[in-house]
């Protein structure tokens, strides 16, 4: 599809009825047009080589061979050991000042 315009000019060289004006604003968004375009460009190829990083390491960490035995389980017997949880921590508190106590009447009888 082919537009075409006819501009007339004035006899200094510059069109009578806007188009000049109007043709500088059209340079100057073809300019930003361009501008942006190449940031994007230099951003996918940013992006393309960071892709590319990643995908060579991962391929590295995936060529190197699994964790011995004996560091698995040495990892499994440390991952099984009980979690002490803050009910229990309490519950022992709680038992432990009661024997105390406990202790301290038995000993009061004892000695009087």
């Amino acid at each position: 599809m082919t537009v075409s315009v006819h501009v007339t000019a004035s006899p200094d060289g510059m069109p009578s009825d806007g188009t000049a004006s109007m043709l500088i604003i059209l340079a100057r968004l073809e300019g930003k047009v361009d501008v942006v375009t190449a940031q994007h460009g230099a951003q996918l190829g940013e992006h393309a080589r960071r892709l590319d990083d990643v995908e060579l390491r991962l391929r590295a960490q995936e060529s190197r061979p699994p964790t011995p035995p004996e560091t698995d389980a040495r990892l499994r017997a440390v991952e099984s050991r009980p979690v002490v949880t803050p009910r229990a921590m309490w519950a022992g508190v709680g038992t432990l000042g009661a024997l105390i106590i406990g202790a301290v009447g038995v000993l009061d009888k004892l000695i009087n």
